[in-house]
């Protein structure tokens, strides 16, 4: 039908609106705090890009379900405050024939968000941890940054240096501190490199400097002038503990057949995902009333408000789950339970008449 068709339209492009600028937002907050990572030294910087990507796969189940759910409202509230679903009430609609074209609609959104949630993010989380480790193996000095004080991975180094040559990889003014067997080193050069010997043995060569050694505290130390000084770099080896596979990395088929509270409160959080964005695409049609005489922002603060309020329940249902406080079917009914009694009752309330009887002729 000319209605469907037109809310159709209107739906997809309010909503992907909606969604480019949610995405926008959540690049520049992760690109930023991304940044600090790395400006402090914690993430390599050819890491920075591939981690944003990464992140935003993570949240972005939570982003979409945002991102729809203002495109319904944002649609319907037009319709409203425009007058054009006046028109339609008066022509022989109901408010329940919008049910329909926006399950059309919020359908296919939910199988996608389902993909995501089920398929793709527990894929994302394994290759980001693989990534993870794969930076842990490095060399100490590929977390150098010039002008910051930069850790070594087995946390016994300290590295500073002034500056560095990208093209050569030669360092300038080089500092750095050592623990060794409870002596602590200092080594301060005019000029370092990396040097790969024919064995795959990795060394900093440092060039025209000196070496404080002594105990912390103590007043003796010794000072070593060095024309030459190698420095083994030893990648550092990830635990095995470390490279267990986390529960977000795990299938949902193997979430399912686990008995782990945590696993069955992951299966869960998985589940509410496309379930959650079906029961806002119904509560979007009640909530989207306009009444022209007062303010229209009421309107959208709260319907804003319900979706923060659902969200945390979905949120607080799976963390239960997770403790073990509330089985799988539990949890997931007790999340979405209080959203259909609302659903049902705006339903009621709009249509002044009981919650099951859909039809109306009347306002």
């Amino acid at each position: 039908m000319l209605y469907r068709r037109a809310f159709l339209r209107e739906l997809s492009l309010s909503s992907g609106a909606s969604l480019i600028i949610v995405i926008a937002i959540a690049l520049v907050t992760l690109f930023i705090r991304l940044l600090g990572d790395a400006a402090r030294g914690e993430l390599a910087n050819e890491a920075v890009f591939t981690f944003l990507g990464f992140s935003l796969l993570r949240f972005l189940p939570v982003l979409l379900a945002v991102a729809i759910f203002i495109g319904m409202l944002l649609t319907l509230m037009r319709y409203w405050r425009d007058s054009e679903m006046a028109i339609w009430l008066s022509s022989g609609l109901a408010l329940n024939d919008w049910i329909r074209p926006m399950l059309m609609f919020a359908l296919p959104m939910a199988l996608i968000l389902a993909l995501l949630t089920n398929a793709i993010i527990p894929w994302a989380a394994s290759m980001k941890d693989a990534y993870k480790a794969e930076l842990q193996n490095r060399d100490d000095t590929s977390l150098v940054v010039p002008g910051i004080f930069a850790e070594s991975q087995g946390g016994d180094r300290v590295f500073f240096v002034e500056s560095l040559n990208p093209l050569t990889g030669t360092v300038r003014n080089v500092f750095m501190q050592s623990m060794d067997s409870g002596r602590l080193g200092v080594v301060v050069a005019d000029e370092g490199a990396q040097r790969r010997m024919e064995d795959g043995t990795r060394f900093l060569v440092l060039t025209k400097g000196r070496r404080y050694e002594g105990e912390p505290g103590g007043a003796e130390y010794r000072i070593v002038h060095f024309e030459r000084y190698w420095i083994r770099l030893d990648p550092v080896e990830v635990k095995a503990e470390e490279r267990r596979r986390s529960i977000r990395q795990r299938s949902s088929a193997d979430l399912w057949r686990s008995a782990e509270p945590e696993a069955r409160g992951e299966l869960a959080g998985r589940l509410n995902a496309p379930l959650s964005l079906l029961v806002l695409a119904m509560l979007a049609i009640p909530l989207s009333y306009v009444n022209n005489r007062a303010k229209r922002s009421y309107g959208l603060i709260a319907a804003l408000l319900v979706f923060f309020i659902y969200h945390n329940l979905l949120s607080i249902s799976q963390a239960w789950v997770a403790q073990g406080r509330l089985g799988l079917a539990t949890g997931i009914l007790a999340a979405h339970l209080p959203a259909v009694a609302a659903l049902f009752g705006l339903y009621a309330w709009r249509m002044r008449m009981k919650p099951f009887g859909l039809r109306s002729g009347g306002k």
